[in-house]
């Protein structure tokens, strides 16, 4: 399910089967790193997107969080720990992170949640059928993330 008006009202009816959220972390910066930062967006989008269409009626998937690169991790790192605990709030079991940005590797344990980090990998000059089978094995590698989750 998806962050949008026929999606959410679903998520509300059936609350007790979606027991996870995605939040996306995106880093953004208008300078030198603009277009590395665009390039993590979209791959981290291509990546959530996917995860969302194929865990369908399982995860919601949150608007990204967005976060200034020059300021680090470190300086978003409350205002994620506010989203996070409004998640919780709302009774969801599950809640995993979804990052190409290194910085958030030495924030798991403050997290408390299932933070899954992925290389960045360049799509812009891939044909699509190459494209689609590098998401693919992406998501062949982040699924038993989830699967251990749930489990635990």
């Amino acid at each position: 399910m998806k962050w949008h008006v026929k999606d959410v009202e679903l998520y509300l009816q059936s609350k007790e089967y979606v027991d996870s959220i995605i939040i996306p972390l995106i880093p953004i910066d208008f300078g030198a790193a603009m277009k590395t930062t665009a390039a993590m967006n979209e791959y981290t989008t291509i990546i959530t997107s996917e995860l969302e269409r194929q865990f369908k009626g399982r995860v919601l998937l949150a608007p990204s969080f967005t976060y200034l690169k020059q300021l680090g991790a470190q300086h978003a790192l409350k205002n994620l720990i506010d989203w996070k605990n409004q998640v919780s709030i709302s009774e969801t079991k599950h809640i995993f992170f979804l990052t190409n940005d290194r910085d958030w590797i030495a924030y798991d344990q403050e997290l408390e949640s299932k933070l899954i980090w992925i290389p960045t990998l360049p799509l812009e000059h891939m044909e699509e059928a190459h494209k689609q089978r590098v998401v693919a094995d992406q998501i062949e590698q982040i699924i038993p993330d989830f699967l251990e989750k749930w489990k635990s």
